[in-house]
């Protein structure tokens, strides 16, 4: 649980050097395969069963390189939620920005589609820099760190932030006025407002939001997948890629399920081409069909993960 002394921790590094920071980060990750073990252990599971021919040794260096991403990016939220502004510029780099160009031409609704890929709050914070832009939150059960999130992705003036229980009421006037959405579509919420489909192969509580927003607002779907620059990183420093992809016209047509499906095939996609990135600590599968056993729930044999 993170506490005040660690929320005023954060928001001070936010100005230290770079080369402090960076050191920080490497040594948490190191220190959080052995004392994070849950969160390994979903981790784990969960690569186990998106990539069953891995071998246990690949599944284990990604869940290592996934940790030191995700404190890299833990800790980098500390630059762009607390820091300078003009890092947020420096720090980050538009690719194929033109997609998002040709999709604002139209003079359409766009919703960005932003699967949660370790740099998600940096993407979202560096695009609302620029253009007003709304985005739905999940409350944290940590209120400190729900205090933290809130003043940081909002920290750009010109953002509007509802929570997952206000419904899509106030997301629609704004989308129909188009001011774009910044989606979060891929976490196991339970299977309210969402379906069973497939992903990577195993059944998934997946939300049905972005058809069913698409299909309101006669909008466009922008794919936004935000990572760490690995190259940078290995040179020690910080800088993270937004990526834009070309925007789907005619989205959702009339199938939900096949939309849906549509969505997790994209997000497949994105995951295949750098793995170590995607959020595994999450419990994506935590929903499962009546009758079928809990995924994360340990047994004899599985106790050592």
């Amino acid at each position: 649980m993170m506490s005040e002394m660690g929320a005023a921790l954060l928001r001070k590094m936010g100005r230290w050097p770079q080369g402090v920071r960076f050191r920080l980060s490497e040594w948490v990750a190191k220190a959080a395969y052995p004392l994070a073990q849950k969160r390994v252990h979903v981790a784990t599971v969960n690569l186990r069963k998106c990539f069953s021919e891995w071998s246990d040794a690949q599944i284990d260096q990604t869940v290592r390189t996934h940790l030191r991403y995700f404190s890299h990016g833990l800790f980098d939220r500390s630059v762009f939620w607390f820091g300078d502004k003009q890092k947020i510029y420096d720090h980050t780099v538009y690719v194929d920005e033109q997609h998002w160009l040709d999709a604002k031409a139209q003079h359409r609704p766009i919703i960005f589609l932003a699967p949660h890929f370790i740099g998600l709050d940096v993407g979202g914070l560096r695009i609302n820099m620029d253009v007003e832009m709304a985005t739905m939150y999940q409350k944290q059960r940590n209120p400190v760190f729900d205090a933290l999130m809130l003043e940081g992705r909002m920290r750009s003036g010109q953002g509007h932030l509802f929570s997952r229980h206000d419904g899509v009421r106030g997301l629609v006037k704004l989308l129909r006025k188009n001011i774009p959405l910044y989606y979060l579509p891929d976490m196991d919420f339970g299977i309210n407002d969402a379906m069973f489909s497939t992903f990577f192969g195993q059944t998934a509580a997946t939300l049905t939001a972005l058809p069913k927003l698409a299909k309101l607002t006669n909008a466009l779907i922008v794919p936004c997948v935000t990572r760490i620059d690995t190259e940078a990183l290995a040179r020690g420093q910080t800088r993270y890629r937004v990526q834009f992809y070309p925007a789907w016209d005619g989205y959702p047509g009339e199938d939900e399920a096949a939309a849906v499906r549509e969505m997790n095939a994209f997000i497949e996609a994105r995951i295949l081409e750098e793995p170590a990135q995607y959020l595994w600590l999450h419990k994506r599968f935590k929903t499962r069909p009546e009758g079928e056993a809990d995924f994360y729930k340990k047994t004899m044999a599985s106790h050592g993960t």
